[in-house]
């Protein structure tokens, strides 16, 4: 990350315990406290993030899905009401 990249500051309180503890830690990974928290929150935002977004399919699911693909008809009221709810959360 570019210096010019950084624009955005949070501040948070934390005890004194878990500063040190912090502290600690960024010194055993030879980088400063600033840069080892925003290294130890961006790993833990893409674990959480890939969690909710992603989905992985056993290989008997995954033939199960292409199936469900490839057979013509009308899709199901119960999928046509999840695909409404999916649009109107990538709306908000």
């Amino acid at each position: 990350m570019l210096a010019s990249e950084k624009d955005e500051r949070i501040d948070i309180r934390l005890p004194a315990s878990l500063k040190q503890q912090l502290g600690r830690a960024a010194s055993y990974a030879g980088m400063p406290l600033s840069a080892f928290l925003i290294s130890a929150a961006s790993e833990r935002a893409r674990q959480v993030i890939h969690q909710q977004e992603e989905i992985t399919l056993s290989q008997e699911d995954w033939e199960v899905f292409l199936r469900g693909l490839d057979e013509e008809g009308k899709a199901h009221p119960r999928l046509k009401e999840a695909a409404r709810r999916y649009a109107k959360h990538l709306s908000k």
